[in-house]
């Protein structure tokens, strides 16, 4: 990619073009309805990109998306709209979910965690999903605009400093932990590129989603101790 198409490029583009099928993508939502268990009410994504997660809202849940850039929005009612300045009255939401936003380097992280817990209603919870090890930090990160990857710890405090009591704090995307690990210090050798949102053959499509699928099963009542992604879910007093 040369230097003008990276800077017309927006990741965005990718997650429209190939998120509705893409093993990483399916699977990692549905290990987002696995750690929500059953809702109902309304619910917020927050920087939900295309929208992929508000088209498989359950029975009982109206969901709108928001997100700077609406170019790529498959669905609706999808709203344009920053993070840190939500555009909803106080105590509007019963979920509000944050999925690989607060490591983006135009969020800011403390004051999107604010908003969030400003909008949720009391007993409301928030999911919020980042990318984990800052010893992984590299093209990967960049590629989808990312400035930080985070630590558990750490990760638990942005979430409880604002308020919010946390309830699970997990890894994800953990099976394929040692490989997708090797495959971000690949690409920090120059060996391969950031982009890893490629579509694969259906065959390997299939079973990739399908082990994204097992975690989604144990993530229900049990945690990972290691993995590519950080998971948080916490409720609102």
């Amino acid at each position: 990619m040369s230097a003008d198409e990276k800077a017309a490029f927006d990741y965005r583009e990718l997650l429209a073009r190939y998120g509705r099928s893409h093993w990483w993508i399916v699977g990692m939502r549905r290990i987002t309805w696995a750690l929500l268990g059953q809702s109902r009410g309304r619910l917020l994504d927050i920087g939900c990109g295309p929208g992929w997660l508000l088209t498989e809202s359950p029975p009982g849940v109206w969901a709108v998306g928001l997100d700077l850039e609406l170019r790529f929005s498959q669905v609706r009612p999808v709203i344009q709209g920053e993070a840190c300045h939500l555009p909803f009255p106080d105590r509007t939401f019963s979920v509000v979910t944050a999925l690989d936003v607060l490591e983006q380097e135009s969020v800011d992280a403390e004051a999107t965690v604010a908003e969030a817990r400003r909008v949720l209603a009391r007993g409301g919870r928030f999911l919020a999903r980042v990318p984990a090890y800052p010893e992984l930090y590299g093209p990967h990160d960049l590629f989808w605009g990312g400035a930080r990857r985070y630590k558990r710890p750490e990760f638990g405090a942005l979430i409880s400093h604002a308020g919010l009591t946390v309830c699970r704090l997990t890894y994800a995307n953990s099976l394929l932990f040692l490989t997708g690990a090797a495959s971000r210090l690949a690409a920090r050798l120059g060996v391969l590129d950031g982009n890893d949102l490629r579509p694969l053959p259906r065959p390997a499509n299939y079973l990739l989603t399908g082990l994204l699928t097992l975690e989604a099963r144990w993530l229900q009542a049990h945690d990972f101790r290691a993995g590519l992604s950080l998971l948080c879910l916490a409720e609102a007093s």
